[in-house]
């Protein structure tokens, strides 16, 4: 019974070898490029653009905190952030990092009253699970949905929010 399992193994390091020579003997895909060819400008090593708005995300999904106000900076957020009770070291690089356009927002009138409300994302996925809860209430008749997951500019939706929540600037909150 040996000599046959011996006979079957046989190809078997014949295949690996020639596998391991084609391998190593193909020439590479791009070459490397040289010190002398890469060139680095001023304008890669300066700091990137930092957004004009700065606000929270709320975790798990992304919602933006307008009602906590915009913030001034990155460590203004970080500053709040973690002085809030329920602090979490783990969560706090998330929850002040800079947004990008597009956001998505969804935008509802409650009951009779003639305000629209707005509720944003960072991303697509968030708006979609929270617009759930919003068809359901208006399924309910309490809840009238303008509009879904709109993709829209960060400064448009604070502007939205502003006046939605707010009818004085004064009272908008600031940390």
């Amino acid at each position: 019974m040996q000599p046959r399992i011996k006979q079957q193994t046989r190809p078997l390091p014949t295949i690996l070898a020639a596998t391991l020579v084609a391998t190593c003997s193909a020439p590479p895909s791009q070459e490397a490029p040289s010190i002398e060819t890469a060139e680095i400008s001023t304008e890669a090593i300066e700091a990137p653009d930092l957004p004009d708005h700065i606000f929270i995300n709320l975790l798990p999904w992304g919602e933006i905190d307008f009602s906590r106000g915009e913030f001034s900076g990155l460590d203004t957020c970080t500053e709040f952030v973690r002085s809030l009770p329920n602090y979490s070291g783990y969560t706090t690089s998330e929850r002040c990092e800079s947004l990008t356009n597009p956001i998505y927002c969804s935008v509802w009138k409650d009951g009779d009253t003639p305000l629209e409300q707005i509720g944003c994302f960072k991303g697509i996925g968030g708006c979609e699970v929270e617009l759930r809860r919003h068809e359901l209430l208006a399924e309910s008749g309490s809840r009238t949905i303008v509009s879904r997951c709109e993709p829209a500019s960060l400064a448009d939706a604070w502007a939205k929010f502003r006046g939605a929540e707010t009818t004085d600037l004064t009272n908008i909150p600031s940390p």
